[in-house]
């Protein structure tokens, strides 16, 4: 490549459904900022940065706040030959399976960057596309605290480091925060526009240190993957209509190995487990706020104002309503 032609660094997210905005729009930001002024910005072979947004699928995403991004198929007529530096695959709100699979053929299309040397980078849980597509299989990776063990559930053959922040392995990078998404962008401006560039991007826009250590959760590990991923989509998904039959369904387990499974780890059985996750959610909403009961039975996945009020005095002695009262 000519060294008094330098082209601009080629860099795509690429964007599912219900994408968390902050993880496209903090560091898109920067690399258009950076564009506006590519005589600063620039190297010997590179110049500023082009960057291109496209989706996985033919629907077009919305971020899960309703933030719209005007976005284009990846596999369109008009870039279907087209090489990028760099593949940016942005967290999802509420990843499940079936957003998965219906990025089939995005997954493959990253493998086919991927061998022509393109850089590829999944924030958050947007780590699970490369792990899906076998990119990360045999490597070193981290993820979201929150995910970790349905991740180690589905892709036992990566070796995960969930503590660290940002893993690069060969032209793969993963990172566990949002915050790191930053980190991420000036990864990238080192690599194709040199050190100075990215000291000076760190100071202009003023991207902050490295944020503390991650969260860690409360309860310690069963040891067995399958009920400690259980737990953890029972945590976050706890206000949708669960039954046993449906976590079984989700993890390839029957609902009798599941119940057996998380009785011999846990000491009780999975919905007994998920009642007392939706009673300490609305104990705290209780204590926090000054929604009505019914409001909060809703809120705490109980659908029923009757059912909430009978567990929540079998479990803490008194009715929501007298429990409130006691904290003024």
């Amino acid at each position: 490549m000519s060294q008094t032609n330098p082209r601009s660094v080629n860099i795509a997210y690429l964007i599912p459904d219900q994408f968390w905005s902050s993880t496209v729009t903090g560091s898109a930001e920067i690399f258009h900022a950076m564009a506006q002024n590519s005589q600063v910005f620039r190297s010997k072979e590179y110049k500023g940065v082009e960057v291109s947004l496209l989706r996985t699928t033919h629907k077009k995403p919305t971020g899960f706040s309703g933030l719209p991004l005007k976005t284009q198929y990846f596999a369109h007529s008009s870039i279907t030959d087209k090489y990028y530096d760099a593949i940016i695959i942005p967290s999802v709100w509420n990843l499940s399976m079936s957003n998965l699979r219906e990025s089939e053929k995005a997954l493959a299309w990253l493998r086919d960057q991927h061998q022509q040397g393109s850089i590829l980078a999944g924030l958050v849980t947007g780590v699970f596309y490369l792990a899906e597509a076998g990119l990360l299989d045999g490597q070193e990776a981290t993820i979201h605290w929150a995910s970790v063990n349905i991740f180690k559930q589905r892709y036992p053959k990566i070796r995960l480091t969930p503590q660290a922040k940002l893993i690069q392995s060969g032209n793969i990078i993963t990172t566990s925060t949002t915050p790191a998404t930053f980190d991420l962008t000036l990864l990238l401006i080192q690599r194709f526009l040199g050190d100075s560039a990215a000291e000076y991007a760190s100071h202009y826009f003023a991207i902050r240190d490295q944020s503390a250590p991650l969260p860690e959760f409360m309860e310690p590990t069963t040891h067995d993957t399958l009920v400690d991923a259980v737990r953890d989509k029972m945590r976050v998904s706890y206000a949708e209509e669960l039954n046993l039959e449906d976590l079984a369904s989700q993890f390839n387990v029957t609902a009798r190995t599941l119940s057996r499974r998380f009785v011999s780890a846990t000491g009780t059985t999975p919905i007994q487990y998920l009642i007392k996750q939706r009673l300490t959610i609305a104990r705290q909403l209780l204590q926090s706020t000054d929604l009505q009961i019914q409001q909060i039975a809703e809120q705490s996945g109980f659908h029923s104002a009757t059912v909430f009020g009978r567990s929540f005095k079998q479990e803490f002695g008194l009715t929501p309503r007298e429990f409130r009262n006691n904290l003024t």
